[in-house]
């Protein structure tokens, strides 16, 4: 046996490995319930050793001399073994332990956010490059336990939804940690915390697929992420998720154009309940449904709460629904928390100027009176540059503002257990 001629072996074993390897990782990843399976690399490999035992075997015993024809076989080899290699991949993996509805822990820490900054770059000139920041978030910290909800209210565009973005990856961040069962969620965000995290959106129109029936659009997660394809237990799945949310039987077929907006909410609920999360994040959830339906809904997630022990990130404007169903309240103002307490603290005792004003602000029916009492004076300002040391004191009215509000960054200060304020005021 010449040089050249094992050499030229060589390359084409390592040709047909490369060609075995890449048809395995395809085939393999084919599949949506793939990505729960971990270290899959080392069944790559194994898919293609019948192929390079097969090459081999055609080099030293001459099976058939022709480097094409080899290529064709050892195509359709790896595709064999690739296709045997992902049944039993599938079949020895335990999808049913991950489609239980689980009860959890409660008190235990869920989410763990800490100095959290999102700026958003904007470009000028012609070679776009960076000429400044959004600051949309600077520089936030909070925790949410298993079975708490955390209540984030403020102006529009203070950064409540980026804060959500953050955690769920769909905001890179500039700087801070991110912690999910006390583990920091990288830039590559799993299968495993898309399962765990859900969110619900703000509009339920434009939440749903208006081409898919219900029951296929809770079963999307179910078949992707849970790995459940059989229709009979889908279906069995899907109808016990829409009786936790109070809908039918009859509903499995419908479209989302024959539903109320009340009802929509509770098919996206069902949604984010399907891949048994542990943090919801609640964006808006009922902004754009009637009181009486708002009441159903924020019943119908306190009901949730209570059985299973989700944690919820409740994001809204409506300071009557946070007072409704939160546990803490976080206020933000223009990317940066300016006061943190339960509910009864911040609703009772509230302490940060612009706090007071928020809840100065309220709306309240009264026949006898149609005017608004109170009315935050001045407008936002630009998160683009935002003013130094306070960023509420262009606007502040209290007689605790010194000049010092002025140019110093407002410390944080503790009102009391669980309470505390961001300011510069004497206490």
């Amino acid at each position: 046996m010449t040089f050249e001629i094992f050499g030229g072996y060589l390359i084409g074993l390592l040709i047909l490995f490369l060609i075995s390897l890449i048809t395995s990782y395809f085939y393999i990843n084919w599949d949506d319930r793939s990505q729960l399976v971990e270290k899959k690399f080392r069944f790559y490999f194994i898919s293609t050793v019948p192929s390079i035992i097969y090459y081999t075997l055609s080099f030293f015993f001459i099976l058939i001399n022709n480097f094409g024809i080899n290529l064709i076989i050892v195509l359709i080899i790896s595709l064999i073994s690739s296709i045997l290699t992902k049944k039993i991949i599938l079949q020895n993996f335990k999808f049913e332990k991950l489609s239980q509805i689980n009860e959890l822990e409660r008190g235990k820490n869920l989410l763990t956010v800490k100095n959290l900054k999102v700026y958003y770059p904007l470009l000028g000139g012609i070679l776009k490059r960076q000429i400044g920041a959004v600051k949309a978030v600077d520089g936030i910290s909070f925790s949410i336990k298993t079975g708490e909800t955390l209540g984030l209210v403020g102006e529009s565009g203070c950064g409540k939804t980026t804060v959500a973005k953050a955690i769920l990856n769909l905001t890179a961040k500039q700087e801070g940690e991110i912690l999910f069962n006390n583990e920091l969620i990288s830039e590559n965000f799993t299968s495993y915390l898309r399962q765990k995290i859900q969110m619900v959106f703000q509009d339920p129109d434009a939440s749903l697929n208006p081409r898919l029936k219900v029951v296929d659009i809770i079963a999307e997660p179910i078949k992707n992420l849970l790995g459940i394809t059989k229709s009979t237990k889908t279906r069995a799945h899907v109808l016990r998720l829409m009786e936790e949310v109070s809908l039918k039987r009859e509903h499995l077929d419908r479209f989302p154009h024959e539903f109320s907006g009340g009802q929509k909410q509770r098919i996206i609920i069902a949604r984010a309940l399907a891949c048994n999360p542990e943090l919801i994040v609640l964006d808006e959830p009922t902004s754009a449904l009637d009181v009486s339906v708002q009441a159903q809904i924020l019943n119908l997630l306190k009901v949730l709460q209570k059985k299973y022990g989700y944690g919820y990130l409740f994001i809204t404007h409506n300071l009557s629904v946070v007072n409704h169903i939160a546990d803490r309240i976080a206020v933000m103002y223009l990317g940066r928390f300016v006061e943190i307490g339960t509910v009864d603290q911040i609703f009772n005792n509230p302490t940060h100027p612009y706090t007071r004003a928020l809840l100065a602000s309220r709306s309240e029916i009264d026949p006898y009176n149609d005017e608004i009492k109170f009315i935050i004076k001045g407008e936002v300002p630009s998160p683009i540059n935002p003013p130094s040391g306070c960023p509420f004191n262009p606007r502040c009215t209290s007689d605790a503002k010194t000049k010092a509000c002025e140019f110093e960054t407002p410390n944080k200060i503790k009102i009391e257990e669980n309470h505390f304020i961001w300011c510069n005021m004497k206490i």
